[in-house]
């Protein structure tokens, strides 16, 4: 049974969408600003989903780099010590850079649920540049739908105590709506990306939901689906937007 996501903005309007639908089941954690699925067996999130709004994209929060287990979490996260002399960064799925609207949000950012291990060259540097994009697109549109995660499979390799799988690939999908018009992109990302631009990271939202067996835009109609998921309109999106902060209305 398809499950109701609600995400909660600094208006105090609540937003609606529905969760993926999956083929593998994963525990559903809900936070405030962010609704983890998370994949006992690899010990990472199978995906990660929020929602921004431009009411969103104000800088009233620092960085708290207070990494910490999920309190919600049933079966237990990884922990921040699985990734030491790891040679991998703790990377956000749902950017703590989009959480610099509220505390609870930015400590949710922080929790180990929201984490995977990503390379430096990669968390650092070009899925950096695609978060920044992510949020200029999102502070010209009503609302941007985000689900992020790592392509998992069999045969991962694995680190720390707890054994948290390594992917190879990460995919962000985006769903962004203005005046009631919809358009979706995704991307795919390796851990050792190329110095190409974002575009060549991009791809249509049905490829990583035939890599990952996740269906991200139920609540839409099936029209509607088709029309976003199976091509990019290249129109929609400008891969030469700049972004800044708004200040504090808070």
């Amino acid at each position: 049974m398809l499950k109701i996501l609600l995400f909660f903005v600094p208006s105090l309007v609540w937003a609606q969408i529905w969760l993926p639908t999956e083929r593998t089941p994963s525990e559903i954690v809900r936070h405030s600003a962010i609704t983890i699925g998370y994949n006992e067996w690899h010990e990472t999130p199978q995906w990660v989903g929020h929602v921004l709004r431009r009411e969103h994209l104000q800088d009233c929060v620092g960085r708290s780099n207070s990494f910490k287990v999920d309190p919600l979490l049933r079966t237990g996260s990884a922990t921040p010590e699985d990734y030491q002399s790891s040679g991998y960064d703790r990377g956000h799925l749902a950017p703590a850079g989009d959480m610099k609207w509220s505390k609870a949000a930015m400590r949710e950012s922080f929790y180990m649920s929201n984490i995977t291990p990503q390379s430096g060259t990669m968390n650092r540097g070009r899925w950096a540049q695609l978060e920044t994009l992510v949020r200029a697109w999102a502070k010209e549109s009503d609302e941007t739908i985000i689900f992020s995660g790592p392509i998992l499979k069999d045969g991962l390799p694995r680190i720390g105590v707890t054994g948290v799988s390594v992917p190879e690939e990460h995919f962000k999908v985006l769903l962004k709506s203005r005046a009631g018009k919809y358009q979706a992109i995704a991307f795919l990302m390796n851990k050792t990306p190329s110095t190409q631009g974002l575009e060549s990271y991009a791809l249509p939202v049905r490829e990583i939901e035939r890599r990952t067996g996740l269906n991200f835009f139920p609540h839409l109609s099936r029209n509607i689906q088709d029309s976003v998921e199976r091509d990019i309109d290249w129109s929609a999106w400008n891969f030469k937007a700049k972004f800044a902060y708004d200040r504090c209305s808070i």
